[in-house]
């Protein structure tokens, strides 16, 4: 019996995005790496026991290759080296924190908006790890005083990905109330998470997660369309857990003393891999352009004609069908492995690593920090795209497309230091562009011009002898296409046309999207995207 598949989302009502804030911690809550370093000496296990060298080495080192700048990002202060000797994660102090991040993104969000708390309809509020009686959306009522008859909901334990997932049940629910005003906050609470043990395992958390959260007010209907920033025109979602390895791999609970703490093991990065492919090429067809329906139509036939093994599959160009990317800046190597994977160059990345270096990982707000980063320098234009993209625990991935409807620089307290001279690659801790990237065009064509050629090779394919280094990180080389019908020898190939492409490694090739003329193959009309979608992607 075939399985059965979701059917699409029919949206009745167009749904809209007002504006949204993200939250901006005071200064004082500042990390600096050598001073929280000195003064974390004075720590302690519960069991009295005085924090060991090795776990101190441990936790700077992850930090130091993190991706995080060593002046940057936030911790609240019961968690925060400089300011207690006693650190303590307990209901009170969670509340606390709940309160400053969520409750000073809404503040903002409500001042830009100028829509009062008494015109909220709707309320959504996603916190993974923080999960209380009363929920943090009963919080946020009793905090802005909200109607008695408000939608209110809580989302927990669906990690980082739900910044960006959740965002399909808000739509849905304003499918079924087109017009009202719904207030969607996500946010991750540090203190619920921060781990006191000796596993490693768990350290790792400490070292990347820091405070942040962000709020939105979206609604629905055309009317409402004159007072709204962008359209949501594109939303999926993947749910892998059916995977034993994938729904264990991340976990929050006790350690073998009993000391909770979040576990990542490492077969988390593989697993992120397959769920974020999986759910690029459910969408990757429906936002794809006409150019591209045509490139990948010749190399369908191409690879039924030459053969599978001597025409590399199609894998667009995201850089031509979207504008802006937000990626889950997790860390370093995580954004550095999507980078790979979709073929972006550094300049698209900007906006990720500079969300990374300033506030570290702020798991389900990510994307939104990376979003305010372009609104805050001006660069979003009118019709243009902007990706959301994310992935979380379970193992879950999703992605959102919006459409700005207005010229947007909107400069947001949070990057206002960036307003006026945009970051390079020099102002971060890790460079985008590496010697050993020669993943995308763009970034060899860098490297190249501040070091000198760069000679391609296929030695690099050699990554495939690590199954998950080569799905993690779809290791590439770069070649020119020899003709315009033929493909090159040995491991790599070349796609349709003869242009210059990125010649990608087989395993790395089973974790991108890929059109195929295996199955079924439709082509139908979608209203939501400005050329046909094509359905029946290749399973691998």
């Amino acid at each position: 019996m075939p399985t059965r598949r979701q059917t699409p989302t029919l949206l009745r009502e167009p749904v809209y995005m007002v504006d949204f804030a993200v939250f901006k911690p005071d200064d004082e809550l500042k990390i600096n790496l050598e001073d929280c370093s000195e003064s974390a000496w004075k720590w302690k296990h519960p069991d009295g026991e005085y924090v060991s060298p090795d776990t101190h080495e441990f936790v700077k080192k992850v930090f130091e290759k993190s991706g995080i700048d060593k002046n940057g990002s936030y911790l609240p202060k019961n968690l925060h080296p400089q300011h207690t000797d006693d650190p303590r994660g307990g209901l009170d102090e969670s509340f606390a924190e709940a309160r400053l991040v969520m409750g000073g993104a809404v503040e903002e969000v409500l001042r830009k908006t100028g829509i009062a708390a008494n015109e909220i309809d709707i309320l959504v509020v996603t916190s993974s790890v923080f999960c209380p009686t009363p929920s943090v959306s009963s919080m946020i009522v009793n905090m802005f005083k909200l109607r008695d008859d408000v939608q209110a909901y809580s989302l927990g334990g669906m990690g980082c990905g739900n910044g960006v997932i959740a965002v399909q049940l808000v739509r849905d629910m304003l499918q079924a109330h087109p017009g009202a005003n719904a207030l969607y906050i996500t946010a991750e609470i540090c203190s619920s998470a921060f781990y006191q043990g000796r596993d490693k395992h768990c350290l790792v958390s400490n070292a990347l997660f820091r405070m942040g959260g962000m709020a939105a007010i979206l609604t629905s209907g055309k009317s409402q369309r004159y007072r709204c920033k962008y359209e949501l025109t594109h939303s999926e979602r993947i749910h892998t857990g059916a995977r034993d390895v994938g729904f264990n791999c991340m976990y929050f609970g006790p350690d073998a003393d009993g000391q909770k703490g979040i576990f990542l093991y490492k077969e988390l990065p593989t697993e992120a891999g397959i769920a974020l492919e999986r759910c690029l090429k459910k969408i990757t067809p429906q936002i794809m352009t006409w150019g591209q329906y045509a490139e990948a139509a010749v190399t369908i036939y191409k690879r039924k004609w030459y053969g599978k093994d001597k025409v590399a599959p199609y894998i667009p160009d995201y850089t031509r069908c979207v504008d802006h990317f937000c990626l889950h800046a997790g860390g370093y190597a995580i954004l550095k492995g999507i980078q790979k994977g979709m073929k972006l160059p550094a300049d698209k990345m900007m906006p990720s690593f500079a969300n990374l270096k300033d506030y570290g990982n702020t798991s389900s707000s990510t994307t939104w920090y990376s979003w305010a980063y372009i609104e805050s320098i001006g660069d979003i234009k009118k019709g243009q795209r902007v990706m959301q993209a994310g992935v979380g625990g379970g193992m879950k991935a999703g992605v959102n497309i919006w459409q700005a409807l207005k010229d947007i620089e909107d400069v947001h307290p949070a990057w206002a230091h960036v307003a006026e001279r945009r970051y390079t690659e020099a102002d971060l801790p890790r460079p985008i562009t590496r010697k050993e990237d020669i993943g995308t065009l763009t970034g060899i064509k860098e490297f190249e011009k501040e070091h000198g050629s760069v000679k391609a090779t296929s030695d690099i394919f050699s990554a495939a002898n690590t199954p998950a280094k080569a799905a993690l990180n779809g290791d590439v080389g770069v070649t020119k296409a020899r003709d315009q019908n033929g493909a090159a020898a040995g491991p790599v190939k070349v796609a349709a046309n003869g242009f210059e492409v990125a010649a990608i490694s087989r395993l790395a090739v089973e974790r991108l999207p890929e059109l195929s003329h295996d199955g079924e193959t439709l082509v139908m009309p979608s209203p939501t995207c400005h050329a046909p979608a094509l359905l029946g992607m290749d399973s691998n």
